[in-house]
Formats: C-alpha cells, structure tokens, sequence
C-alpha cells in the first residue's frame, strides 16, 4: 500500500447508518454514558468538497473556524473517539490552495486532523505528478476502490481501496468511491490511462476484504452525488454496509435509503455533518444514531490552524493579492454576466475567433461582492487551462450551443435562435474559428470538439489572463463597479 505519512489511525465514515431499531436523539453525553465494554461510542466529522477553502468568506469560517469548532465544541482529540472524513474534491478552488497544487490545503488538513479522504475527479487537477505528490503529503489515506489502471487492472500507486482501523473498541473499515465522472469532470488527459468502474460492481469484493482484515463496521466514503449514492444503497445494504458519506454535487443531504444512512455535507467548508452512534461489538450492530448538520459560521478561530494559513499566504506571491476592480454585487458563475466577465476578453484577446464557449461546470463559484483580485479569478476558473482555437461549421456550433447549453461569448439567442452578437447570422455550412478551454477540447463535460477538429491550435493563453488583464484596464471602483462595464 502506498501512504504519504499517514497513520493508520481510523477509517470509519460512519456517518450515521441503519439504526436497529428507532433512531433516537441523544446528545453526545448521552452516548457516553452508555458506554459498556461491548457498548461503544464513535462520533464522525464529515466534510466534502473543501475545494481549497482554508479561508473565511461570506460570513463562512473557512478551515480556522472549523478547527475550533471541531476542538473547543466538539471535543475533539487526536485520541478520543473521533473520525475526521473527506468526501474529496480537497484542493481545487481557492487560489491559496490552487496556487501551491494542493500543498496549503494538504498540510492544513494534516493539522486539522483529518483521517481519511476520498479521490474526488478534482483531486486529478494539477496532474499525477502532484496527486503522487499529495499523497506522500498527506498524513492520512486517499481512498478509491473503483478506479483501475487500464492496462493493467491494478488500483494506482496514489490510493489504497479500503482501509481498516481500530477506534474506541471498534474494528472499523472504511471504502473510498470516486465518481465515475471523472473522465469527463477534470482535465481529460490527466485521466486517460485509467478506468472508472460502476460502484456496485467493486464493492461485494472489497467489502469482503475488509472484512477479511478484521473490519466489523463497514462505511463508504465516497465522492459520489445524492442521485447515485441512493441507487447504490440498496446493493450497500446487502453487504450490511448502512452508511454512504457522498461527495461531487455539492449538496446537503441527511436521509435513510433501504437501511442506509446517506451524508453529504455541502461544499467549499461552508459546514459539516456530525454523526454519534453507539455501536454493539457482541452484536456487529448499530444500536442507536443522531446526525446533525453544523453550520461552520464565521466567529472564532484556532489559533494554530489560523497561523499556518496565514503563514501560506506569505509565501504566496503577493501580486495575487492586489485589487485590480471592484463588484457591488454579486454575480452568479452561468449567469451572462459571468460569460462576459470571463469569455469576452478571450476574444479580446484573440481577436480571429468568432465566438467562445465555456462550460458553467468549469466556473468553481460566483463572483463575489466586493474587492477583485488575481486571486479572485485564480477560484472561479480554479482548474489550470490553456485556450484552445477550434475550427468548426455552423451546424456543430449550433449543435453544441443546443446541446450543452454554455456559456458563450460572441454569440446571442434570440426569438429566432442563435446568431453572432453583431447581429450575423450562423452559416451551417460555414467554417468558424471557436475558443474553449483545452479540457472542453478534449472531451470534458461531454463536450466533443476534439472530434470536430483533429488539429487544434493550442494558443498558450492561460485562460484566466486575458479576464485579470481586461480587469485591471477598466479600473473599476466602488463608484463605478465592474458590473457597469458588463451591462455596456
């Protein structure tokens, strides 16, 4: 098995599960206090989709805030009965962690106490070189039981399927899932050399080698949506594994499917979800659960966590950092607006395309009120992308435009369709030059330009340049924020 530093600590995403028998609600003393020798207490802290949010923002209290929760409210100690889990998707988005790769986030998680993660399709972002990279980082397992090397059928060097582990009396085994999205969710490239296989074919066999290690409780931890972690559940019950702890769509979710208690604790830290059970090591049972989801609003901070963070940003280049405009309200990442903001100076920038496309999925988050700076455009296009020009006819154009629904420069939809943004109609047998991100040309999101166009040009344009550099040339203030400039 391959592990950075990690200590074989815990494994258990437990999540909450099937309670046998009614689901009760108790305080964590309660669960304390009926300890027995075969009676024992386990308390999950479950969190997903960090992206990279070691900061504060929106009144959220970023990895700082919820150290001190997890510490001063929770009770946490690196020796109690605590499991610290991921659902993955750990590093991409805020430019303090993008910046470094995952390194910031990586050596925050460490501090922070983290246990165990999931491989999230995101976690593929900066390449392998550096998923190897935080891998040996970091001081706990990366778990994936469904991904496979295509040639040779093995699970790759950067993860360990399962991972077993004793916590207060308890035998504990803990799967990894990564959505089966991958391909077509992070640069295609980095991935094209394994496979992603459907979760209920992988887990009869990893289950029962779990189990064949010594794991009485079974928990998936997953970077897997709502919609599929409730298909998968009725083929987890029949394992007797009764909690699924999601990832990927960013949502909030707390339910019982077929027995099994699914989790998934929203996104970017903006909260997490704390499950206390009482588990019968006589019986191999689950006897009583209470989940709560715990807001991680902006107050007080650890002071230890706070220091390392900030001791990143002063090793981060403090151009990052400069204000370069100013929003006086939001704007939301499929908007329009957020087309304008990000794909209009592309075209600026390259002024022989016709049009440009981008998918909102690649769009990480909003743009804030308030301030602008690198930074600020390093989280939303937070993926590291090259500007590719495509030479397409109008029929495809028209065909992606209707299918995949992006956001697009150059081009407006009117009562009669489509048409350029000066007014031209779309010629479908015309040949037109296209800028997207190099992911979208190679297949990602579904989209399929490496088909229209087998010789791309690659322009070597970062993609988030030509948006900073338009940024700081129209000078917007408080007075006359950006959004004036996007509505002219």
């Amino acid at each position: 098995m391959r592990g950075g530093a990690w200590v074989a600590k815990l494994v258990a995403a437990v999540l909450g599960a099937l309670v046998i028998g009614a689901c009760t609600s108790l305080s964590s003393n309660d669960f304390a206090s009926k300890e027995t020798e075969t009676l024992r207490h386990l308390v999950i802290l479950y969190t997903n989709d960090e992206h990279g949010w070691m900061d504060p923002y929106q009144n959220t209290g970023g990895s700082a805030g919820m150290a001190y929760k997890w510490r001063q409210e929770e009770g946490w100690t690196e020796d109690g009965p605590f499991l610290v889990l991921s659902g993955g998707d750990m590093w991409t988005g805020h430019a303090l962690s993008t910046v470094w790769e995952g390194e910031s986030m990586t050596e925050v998680m460490n501090s922070v106490g983290y246990d165990v993660a999931a491989i999230g399709n995101h976690d593929f972002d900066f390449g392998l070189d550096a998923l190897r990279a935080r891998a040996d980082q970091a001081e706990f397992p990366l778990l994936s039981a469904n991904i496979r090397e295509s040639v040779s059928g093995k699970t790759p060097d950067f993860a360990i399927p399962y991972f077993v582990t004793e916590i207060n009396g308890i035998n504990v085994g803990l799967i990894g899932l990564t959505t089966t999205e991958t391909p077509v969710d992070t640069q295609p490239s980095h991935v094209a050399d394994f496979e992603f296989l459907p979760y209920a074919d992988v887990l009869p066999d990893i289950a029962a080698s779990a189990r064949g290690e010594g794991a009485e409780l079974l928990l998936i931890v997953g970077h897997v949506c709502g919609a599929e972690t409730r298909a998968l559940a009725p083929v987890a019950s029949e394992l007797d594994i009764h909690f699924i702890g999601g990832g990927h769509c960013h949502q909030e979710i707390n339910e019982v499917v077929d027995g099994v208690r699914l989790i998934e604790s929203g996104f970017f830290n903006r909260g997490y979800t704390r499950i206390d059970l009482l588990y019968d090591t006589e019986n191999n049972s689950i006897v009583e659960m209470e989940t709560e989801f715990v807001p991680n609003k902006a107050g007080r901070e650890d002071t230890e966590i706070a220091a390392l963070i900030e001791s990143w940003r002063e090793r981060t280049d403090d151009s990052i950092w400069e204000t370069i405009g100013y929003a006086d309200s939001g704007i939301d990442r499929k908007s329009p607006e957020m087309a304008a903001l990000l794909l209009d100076p592309w075209l600026d920038a390259l002024s022989g395309a016709d049009a440009a496309l981008a998918s909102p999925r690649y769009v990480q988050q909003d743009l804030f009120q308030g301030e602008i700076t690198p930074s600020v455009i390093i989280g939303i296009l937070s993926t590291t992308n090259e500007l590719v020009e495509v030479d397409i006819t109008g029929a495809q154009l028209i065909d992606t435009l209707e299918m995949h629904r992006p956001l697009m420069a150059g081009i407006v939809e009117g009562d009669n369709g489509y048409q350029f943004s000066d007014g031209g109609a779309i010629d479908l047998d015309a040949i037109y030059r296209v800028l997207v991100p190099e992911a979208l040309y190679g297949g990602g999101n579904y989209y399929e330009f490496f088909k229209f166009d087998p010789e791309p040009t690659y322009t070597g344009i970062d993609w988030r340049q030509p948006p900073i550099d338009w940024i700081r040339s129209v000078g917007s203030t408080k007075q006359e924020p950006i959004n004036e400039f996007l509505s002219d």
